[in-house]
């Protein structure tokens, strides 16, 4: 078994709930998360080696394959967000693995995360809006992750408004700001996805409390602790 192979088989994929919050709250779909046997959370130094090359990238992609078709097989009326590292898109493989998932795409989303990526062009910005652009043309609902941090700030959303379904903010991300200010930073974003008609969901929900506060603000879709941890969906 080569490195590539034995870091795979050191990986399992758990699936976190994201929850519509109104009379009662109600599972709306997942999100697919990477998690290694050998340490806590996600295993990023692996994932970010992995991705680097685009040999071990299709091998990644490969395996991530198999697991998407065992759990559409087996869970096929749920709704799986899988996220994508921008990187990734440059590599033919992950088009090729899209592809390979197209039959799968009512089923499954994408979320583009929001590491910083040099993809060594002049106009890397443009770069990207055609990658997102060649997403939705393939077919998949895209959201932008963690908006608000690293490149997926306002004016990537704004940039991609047309080719986007959805934006995620993290409250982790906001933890050292006064809580009324993060509340009006959050009702910011929730009127701009009201505008152009973009789910918003808010991850990072810890406690009824907040939960409550952000539905009352109508974050109606919302993730965390409090709505379920990562596990294995069998």
């Amino acid at each position: 078994m080569d490195d590539t192979q034995e870091l795979l088989a050191d990986l399992y994929i758990v699936c976190q709930p994201i929850m519509l919050c109104s009379d009662k709250n109600v599972i709306d779909g997942y999100e697919i998360l990477l998690r290694s046997k050998k340490q806590d959370g996600f295993p990023e130094k692996t994932f970010l080696w992995l991705i680097d090359d685009e040999q071990r990238n299709s091998e990644l992609m490969a395996y991530y394959s198999k697991e998407l078709k065992k759990l559409c097989d087996a869970h096929s009326n749920t709704k799986l967000a899988l996220n994508l590292h921008p990187k990734q898109l440059q590599h033919p493989s992950t088009w090729l693995f899209l592809d390979t998932i197209s039959a799968l795409k009512e089923n499954i989303s994408i979320e583009l995360t929001e590491h910083q990526c040099e993809f060594g062009a002049a106009d890397q910005e443009k770069l990207l809006q055609e990658y997102i652009e060649k997403l939705k043309g393939a077919g998949f609902s895209i959201a932008i992750d963690d908006v608000g941090t690293g490149q997926n700030n306002l004016q990537l959303v704004v940039n991609n408004i047309a080719n986007i379904n959805a934006i995620k903010l993290s409250l982790t991300a906001f933890q050292g700001l006064d809580e009324q200010v993060l509340l009006n930073y959050l009702s910011s974003w929730v009127f701009l996805s009201e505008h152009y008609h973009l789910t918003m969901i808010v991850e990072g929900v810890e406690n009824a409390r907040i939960s409550n506060e952000l539905k009352n603000l109508g974050m109606v879709y919302q993730q965390g602790y409090y709505h379920g941890k990562a596990q294995e969906l069998h």
